[in-house]
């Protein structure tokens, strides 16, 4: 019911120091932001990691933020200073694609760990505190799509999780997004928009698939969103902006068209009536590595759910899209 009625939207600032190896967080106010200013506070969390090597923030979900260590993963909550630490299974492996979200349909929060090379799914439950570990035996996803891109993360819409991987034997749209529903627990595969130079998704952005293009010679992008989502023909350019280097939309200022942006050169702002890029500064920072919008909620990461029955979901395939999987192995650690 909370979560409802919560509009209160803040950034989430991860920044790295290699040389004395701590990874800091911050949050920012995005209620008190107008396009007049130049400077905003970044308030730090009680919330660092020491030690960790390459710790990465790998999802977010209803206020909760996942962020993937080599041995475990942490669920914080930044407004409350909640947290729960989840090890894996097996410890850190290389070629890893990760995912958490919530799930609607089973009430129920998902970690995915993607290794596409050893063709497995393991999926932590919440809800269960299990994790349970899926053998992918139709490969057709797997060989024809070979990597991932450089950014691991998945991002969560509609109860899945969505990457981005690319095919290695084709020219033509080289890449798609590939989706894990969390719910069925089966892949399905959803088309970038047919675009000259390319496309690069991006993430989401007011509640839509992301995707961004460049002109040949890279000065111009233009911004793209999935309207109807996993229909190619709803792909709508909603954007496009000028000599912005590797822009990222996180979110609109509150009751404007004004949009945020993260770039390879931190914080901006771009008006889309005057067509400008104004940079901002972010006081006490001067790098940082990820930017996440979120809502502030009181969803905590040592969730309990006594549901004591749960329908178990069918697998179904669909053979222009879907991917199956099944779980042979039935391995299941509590």
């Amino acid at each position: 019911m909370h979560l409802t009625k919560t509009e209160r939207e803040n950034l989430f600032i991860e920044s790295r120091t290699y040389d004395v190896g701590i990874c800091c967080f911050y949050s920012i106010d995005l209620e008190s932001i107008t396009y007049d200013v130049d400077k905003v506070v970044a308030v730090k969390l009680d919330f660092d990691i020491e030690g960790g090597r390459y710790p990465r923030i790998s999802s977010y979900s209803n206020g909760l933020l996942c962020i993937v260590l080599e041995n475990c993963f942490w669920l914080y909550n930044p407004s409350t200073r909640e947290r729960k630490q989840v090890k894996f299974q097996g410890g850190m492996k290389c070629c890893f694609e990760f995912g958490f979200s919530y799930v609607d349909s089973i009430d129920d929060y998902k970690f995915v760990r993607l290794h596409h090379l050893e063709k497995i799914v393991e999926i932590y439950s919440l809800r269960k505190n299990s994790w349970k570990s899926i053998k992918i035996e139709h490969d057709l996803i797997l060989y024809n799509i070979r990597y991932c891109t450089c950014e691991l993360v998945g991002f969560p819409l509609n109860g899945a999780i969505h990457w981005e991987f690319y095919y290695y034997d084709k020219i033509e749209n080289p890449s798609v997004i590939v989706a894990f529903d969390l719910f069925e627990e089966n892949f399905k595969i959803l088309t970038l928009p047919n675009i000259i130079v390319g496309s690069e998704f991006v993430g989401i952005f007011g509640g839509y698939l992301c995707t961004i293009s460049r002109s040949r010679r890279g000065d111009i992008t233009g911004i793209w969103v999935m309207k109807e989502y996993s229909v190619k023909a709803s792909w709508t350019k909603i954007l496009t902006v000028n000599n912005i280097p590797y822009p990222r939309p996180l979110c609109y200022l509150k009751n404007s068209n004004i949009t945020m942006f993260s770039t390879s050169k931190g914080l901006a702002f771009y008006n889309p009536e005057y067509q400008k890029f104004k940079k901002i500064e972010v006081d006490g920072i001067q790098k940082f590595w990820v930017v996440y919008p979120y809502v502030e909620s009181l969803a905590s990461p040592n969730y309990e759910n006594h549901f004591t029955t749960e329908v178990e979901p069918e697998v179904t395939i669909n053979e222009e899209h879907n991917l199956p999987l099944h779980d042979h192995s039935q391995t299941k650690w509590s």
